[in-house]
Parts: C-alpha cells; sequence; structure tokens
C-alpha cells in the first residue's frame, strides 16, 4: 500500500456507542486517500470490537490497542504512528 495523503487521527476511550458513526462518517468522505488511525486507549465497553469490525472491512482504517495512558500520550502515539503528509483529528463522538 503507498503512503497516505492524510493521516486521520482518532483516539477512543469508552466509545462504544458513537465510535461508529465516527468512524463511518471519514470512511464515505469523497476523498479517499487516507489511513484512519483509531486507538482504543484501555476501554472498559465494546469500543475495542467495534474498531475492529472496520479495520476488518477497511484496510485504511489501522487500529491499536494500548492501557490507558489519557488523551494527549494517545495523540502523540497515534501521531508518530502516522504515514500521511497531512495529519487530521477526529475525535470518537464527532461526525465529519
Amino acid at each position: 500500500m503507498k503512503k497516505p495523503t492524510i493521516s486521520v487521527l482518532m483516539p477512543a476511550y469508552n466509545a462504544e456507542y458513537f465510535i461508529s458513526e465516527a468512524i463511518e462518517s471519514i470512511l464515505v468522505q469523497t476523498f479517499s486517500d487516507f489511513e484512519l488511525i483509531v486507538i482504543n486507549d484501555g476501554s472498559t465497553d465494546g469500543t475495542l470490537a467495534e474498531i475492529q469490525k472496520y479495520a476488518e472491512k477497511d484496510n485504511r482504517v489501522r487500529v491499536f490497542n494500548q492501557k490507558n495512558l489519557g488523551f494527549v500520550p494517545t495523540l502523540n502515539k497515534a501521531r508518530l504512528l502516522a504515514q500521511g503528509d497531512i495529519i487530521a483529528r477526529m475525535d470518537a463522538d464527532d461526525i465529519s
């Protein structure tokens, strides 16, 4: 897979009930040269399972799981994992 133009970074913590809508809103964008990096930050609900469903269907979704580190360390980790030339941010409860 070639390097994406945009890396969308999405930290997620206990977002089971709304993360699907957030992920879908990114995946349906007309611009498709992106990767979506979703880091599950130690959620105690079904967030990880929801994220993994999308990663199995779409290779632009990259999922990572970690113990709870908090928002800023998780976002910094996502930034280091990003391969795109442009960084975009997305919260797990936002809609694009």
